[in-house]
């Protein structure tokens, strides 16, 4: 699977340089940041999960957006590792752009629910 940026929600299977920057947002005029509503991390359909963690930064800077995601190892397709629902209207999940890393290694998918 490959990531879908444009979807409700974003999906995110392989690593991710600048949500803004991808060719596909740019293309449909998007790219002024997301809100996440709902933050879902979970091993991906092919195999197990390898050991590592998932980490979402921005890419100006490498500042830390959200804490980093730590995934066991052999745990199953499907596992739901991660979820989140932030409530706070302003909370700190207003990304201007973002960076994902970690997905690929650790054989994780990444679903973001989001405002835009």
């Amino acid at each position: 699977m490959s990531n879908s940026l444009v979807t409700k929600p974003l999906i995110i299977s392989s690593d991710l340089t600048s949500y803004r920057n991808d060719s596909t947002v740019k293309a449909l005029g998007g790219g002024q940041g997301v809100r996440v509503q709902k933050l879902i991390l979970a091993v991906g359909t092919g195999a197990s999960s390898t050991a590592g963690s998932v980490t979402i930064t921005a890419p100006s800077d490498s500042a830390t957006l959200y804490p980093p995601l730590e995934v066991i190892g052999s745990e199953p397709a499907g596992t739901i590792l991660c979820v989140d629902n932030p409530t706070a209207p302003n909370s700190s999940l207003t990304w201007r752009d973002f960076a994902v890393t970690g997905v690929t290694a650790t054989g994780t998918v990444l679903y973001l629910w989001t405002e835009v």
